[in-house]
C-alpha cells in the first residue's frame, strides 16, 4: 500500500524541477531590472508611486508570470515545499508511508504538487481579477510594519496604478487548493479527503508568511534605512 500511487507525487517532482528552470531562465532575463529597481541610492523622480518606500509599478502580464514562476519553482518555491515535507516526515503523517527516504520521496512529492498547484491557482486568479500578489518588502520600516506587511500578503492584493491594498479572497483560496486537491486525489488511509486538507493548508500558510518575515529581517537588514 505504501507505494501503490507514488508514481503520482514522482510525476509532480518532475513537473516542479521543469518549472524550476523555467524559472531559473525567466530570472536571469529579468536580473538587471531588479538590480535597478533595488538600487536605492539616488531620490525617486516625484512622479513616482512609492509602495513600502520602493518604486511601484503596476506589473505587465509578463512580470506577473515571472512572478509567478519565482514564487513556485524558485527558492522560496523550494524552500517552503522542503519545509512542508520535512515537517510531515518528523511526525510521520501519513503513517502508512513510513518515516524511511521513500517516504519522504512521496511526502516531497506530494509538498511539491500542493506548491505548483497553489501557484498556478493564484496565478490564474490574479489574471483574471487584475491583482497584484507580488511580495514587497517594506524597506526601512519599523517592526511593527514589517510585521503588518507580512501577515497582510495572504489576505489583500494591489491594485491600480498606485499599489494600494485591498481585501482579496485569492491568497486564500489558492493556499486551500493544493492541500484540498492532493488530499483528495492521492492521500492513503485516515489523511485522505478534502477536510485533511483543510486542516493541512494552516502549514502552507504558515511557511509563506514564515518566509515573508524572513525577507523583512533577514534580507532586507542589509538595506537598513531610518525607522518610519
Amino acid at each position: 500500500m505504501r507505494r501503490g500511487k507514488c508514481h503520482i507525487p514522482v510525476l509532480a517532482l518532475c513537473l516542479w524541477w521543469t518549472g524550476a528552470a523555467v524559472s531559473a531562465l525567466a530570472q536571469t532575463a529579468t536580473s538587471q531590472t531588479a538590480l535597478k529597481l533595488r538600487d536605492r541610492t539616488a531620490a525617486p523622480p516625484a512622479n513616482v508611486v512609492m509602495v513600502n518606500h520602493r518604486p511601484y509599478q503596476p506589473p505587465t502580464q509578463s512580470d506577473l508570470f515571472h512572478a509567478y514562476l519565482r514564487d513556485t519553482y524558485g527558492v522560496w518555491g523550494w524552500t517552503n515545499t522542503t519545509i512542508r515535507a520535512a515537517y510531515g516526515q518528523a511526525r510521520g503523517k501519513p503513517d502508512a508511508w513510513g518515516q524511511d527516504w521513500p517516504g519522504f520521496g512521496q511526502r516531497f512529492g506530494s509538498a511539491t504538487a500542493v506548491t505548483s498547484i497553489n501557484g498556478a491557482v493564484r496565478y490564474g486568479m490574479e489574471e483574471v481579477f487584475h491583482e497584484d500578489l507580488r511580495y514587497i518588502p517594506c524597506h526601512g520600516c519599523t517592526v511593527k510594519h514589517k510585521i503588518e506587511n507580512a501577515l497582510l500578503a495572504e489576505i489583500t492584493a494591489r491594485h491600480q496604478s498606485d499599489g494600494h491594498r485591498v481585501f482579496s479572497l485569492t491568497p486564500t483560496i489558492a493556499d486551500f487548493s493544493g492541500p484540498i486537491i492532493v488530499h483528495t486525489a492521492w492521500y492513503p488511509g485516515a489523511s485522505a479527503g478534502p477536510e485533511d486538507g483543510v486542516v493541512s493548508a494552516r502549514l502552507v500558510f504558515a511557511t509563506r508568511i514564515g518566509t515573508h518575515l524572513f525577507q523583512e529581517f533577514v534580507l532586507e537588514r542589509r538595506h537598513k534605512d531610518e525607522p518610519e
